[in-house]
């Protein structure tokens, strides 16, 4: 080489070494920022994380997977004459039946070989035709077998989404689990793709094992029939120990390398929860970010959420990469040469007479021995493909272990809900729709305690007898409430912002704990609440009237229902919308006040002994409000309504004041005194908005005649003296 030619290489090498240390530089910046991220936004959500993320999963095969994993069975499988028992069945045959045909076509592709090595046509031609007539029936067990996953992952899931859907919404658990509980941040993916994702994951991971145990085992009751035939070659006693000791090895160096990706997946599937949550949230409040032109502050918070998604998915794909490079080194080149060596055995040890029916044509045994040598090479391949999948199912393995793990802590949630049992983080929220200003919470309870009031069922009275009104987040709002309210008497609620009005709601109609004292309350149908938002169910205009009932559980007939529109001044919106039976989305469709005053309509259908009334006429007219509320009383139903309209004093009977400093009192409502009392603050209040500008006008004056701020008061004294 000439010395030009030396310099470029070393030239050459010099630069590429630069470039590649340069590379590798950068790559680790990036791969210590990507951490940093990782690390920060781990801290961040821990406070919204689900609960299955959160417990790590060291090891996929455990007693708790175990456990977890027979529980939901039970639930899939829970008797043996049910359809998806039926289906694994089937499954299980097809699998059984493609592993006999796979052996079969082994020995007709040893037929085939032995036929060309013989040069005869005559059996070539039928061991072809044999193949061609053996594929039909394989084609179609290959089909069958995927028929029957889908299948049978079809009906897991059924029965899983059925069961968790009766838990969902038993005893309020639908309520209960997003307002009183914080263990799941996303319920909505919970019910729908981690049930998916856990059923398919199962029924393909069932089918991924089952078929290449039976292939090990068959393969391996075959392999020894065939050295057992060559009684003067060795390797039956060799072969099996040398591959124990092989799988072995790769099992454990697998195991030992493999990454945690149970935990990895787990947490993927939480943060694309999170990112649901987000767009969820956003088409909710579309309106509202629309009108501030919050538009960058979600759009930023959804590329964060997204970029988190994004880290973890890759941080799953890189580890892949390296786990399935030396999964593929291990199971396909080192396992092909040991296969070899293990044919090899029981060929190059034969010291018997050469095996050959052909003693003319074939003095040797050619033939014979390369059939055999075809059979076994065919059957170790599908045994080590068996043993491959065996082996490299443990990540999928510890990837069901996440999903399974996900899909327990829900059910086990959604049970613990239903019997009153919660957990909740601590982060300091306030109580709820009207009650978002109470900043000076004094006390706090402990999280996680046991509600152990007594909550009596009576005929008709409500009695609080030292209830204290807690919110899910443990802040108490007031330490101990004791009343009784009699189906006679019309309650007025007021207080501000924050004090307890609509948490006496939830507290007299069970939505929320009693940590402690005495409920005496009528059973929940007794109770009909009117939120200032009425709830717009899909359907006619005859099921928003009627709900919750349905068409089929309606009691009134066509003429009853025009009466009930007409008691809150709403009978035109039949002839507008086109008939009691016209469906349109009622939610976009009414304005305000006629939503408000369809919601009214459902308190006149169902005639409930009580109608907790909050906020519901404020976007009605006094006059409609008053005659709707005298129509109301005339039924018989008790009114306790929350309220800062002063016209609808003269319908209550008592009062009950909260201060919003844990205070309260209940006592008979003065109309008439409260009307005068509340003319006269606003007197005052007026007479008193004036006073800053009048003494703005007086230090102006004396400025302009040039008078100190004190000399008036100097004059004054001047002249008495």
């Amino acid at each position: 080489m000439n010395p030009i030619q030396t310099r470029r290489a070393k030239i050459l090498a010099i630069s590429s070494s630069f470039a590649l240390i340069i590379y590798l530089i950068r790559r680790y910046r990036r791969y210590v920022i990507l951490k940093k991220r990782q690390s920060f936004a781990n801290r961040q959500v821990t406070t919204t994380s689900n609960t299955p993320s959160a417990l790590p999963i060291k090891k996929a095969l455990n007693k708790q997977f175990f456990h977890q994993l027979r529980v939901i069975v039970r639930i899939l499988i829970p008797r043996l004459r049910s359809d998806s028992f039926l289906l694994l069945i089937t499954h299980l045959a097809t699998l059984l039946t493609r592993t006999f045909l796979s052996i079969y076509i082994a020995h007709l592709d040893g037929a085939i070989v032995k036929s060309l090595v013989q040069r005869n046509a005559r059996d070539f031609l039928r061991a072809i035709s044999i193949f061609l007539t053996v594929a039909l029936p394989a084609s179609f067990i290959n089909s069958a077998i995927r028929f029957a996953e889908s299948k049978l992952a079809l009906a897991f899931r059924s029965k899983l989404t059925r069961y968790a859907y009766e838990a969902y919404f038993r005893n309020q658990t639908y309520f209960r689990v997003t307002n009183l509980d914080s263990r799941l941040l996303t319920p909505d993916q919970n019910l729908t793709d981690d049930i998916e994702t856990f059923t398919t994951t199962l029924t393909h991971l069932f089918s991924h094992l089952t078929k290449p145990f039976f292939d090990v085992a068959i393969i391996s009751w075959s392999l020894i029939a065939m050295v057992r035939q060559r009684k003067n070659a060795r390797g039956l006693k060799e072969v099996p120990a040398m591959l124990a000791v092989i799988i072995s090895v790769t099992f454990m160096a697998l195991r030992r390398l493999s990454p945690h990706f149970g935990k990895l997946v787990s947490e993927e599937a939480r943060r694309r929860g999170v990112l649901r949550f987000a767009h969820t949230r956003v088409i909710a409040n579309a309106e509202e970010i629309a009108f501030f032109d919050g538009h960058e502050v979600e759009k930023n918070w959804i590329f964060k959420l997204y970029d988190q998604l994004r880290e973890q998915t890759s941080l799953i794909i890189t580890k892949k990469l390296w786990f399935i490079m030396l999964e593929q080194f291990l199971m396909k080149y080192f396992w092909h040469a040991c296969g070899m060596v293990f044919i090899a055995i029981p060929f190059l040890t034969y010291d018997g007479p050469a095996e050959t029916d052909d003693p003319i044509g074939d003095p040797l045994g050619i033939s014979t021995r390369t059939e055999a040598f075809t059979i076994s090479k065919n059957l170790l391949a599908s045994g080590a493909d068996a043993l491959e999948r065996i082996i490299s199912s443990y990540k999928e393995i510890a990837e069901l272990a996440g999903h399974t793990n996900r899909v327990y802590t829900m059910l086990n949630v959604f049970d613990e809900c239903s019997h009153e049992h919660y957990q909740k983080a601590s982060v300091t929220t306030h109580e709820g729709h009207h009650e978002h200003a109470l900043s000076n919470i004094k006390k706090k309870m402990t999280l996680n305690q046991r509600a152990e009031g007594q909550i009596i069922e009576s005929e008709r009275d409500i009695i609080a007898d030292n209830v204290p009104i807690i919110t899910p987040n443990g802040d108490i709002i007031v330490e101990s409430l004791s009343l009784t309210i009699t189906p006679n008497m019309h309650v007025l609620i007021t207080g501000p912002n924050g004090c307890g009005k609509s948490s006496f709601f939830r507290i007299v109609r069970g939505l929320w704990p009693i940590y402690s004292g005495r409920l005496h309350r009528p059973k929940p149908s007794s109770f009909f609440l009117i939120p200032q938002r009425p709830y717009m169910c899909p359907g006619t205009l005859r099921d928003q009237i009627i709900y919750p009932h349905t068409a089929n559980q309606a009691f009134v007939d066509d003429n009853e229902l025009m009466e009930i529109l007409n008691n809150v001044e709403l009978q035109q919106i039949v002839q507008r919308e086109g008939g009691l039976n016209a469906e349109r989305d009622w939610k976009d469709i009414l304005s305000g006040g006629e939503k408000q005053r369809l919601g009214l309509a459902r308190i006149f259908y169902h005639k409930p002994k009580y109608a907790l009334l909050d906020e519901c006429t404020s976007a009605v007219s006094i006059d409609v409000e008053g005659k709707i509320y005298e129509r109301a009383k005339a039924l018989g139903i008790s009114l306790l309504t929350i309220t800062h309209r002063p016209s609808l004093w003269a319908y209550h009977t008592h009062l009950l004041q909260f201060d919003g400093d844990g205070r309260w009192t209940f006592e008979v409502l003065n109309t008439e005194k409260r009307l005068t009392l509340k003319g006269e603050k606003e007197r005052l209040e007026s007479q008193l908005a004036g006073v800053p500008e009048i003494q703005q006008r007086l230090t102006e004056l004396r400025q302009l005649l040039g008078e100190g701020p004190e000399e008036n008061g100097q004059n004054e004294d001047s002249d008495g003296d």
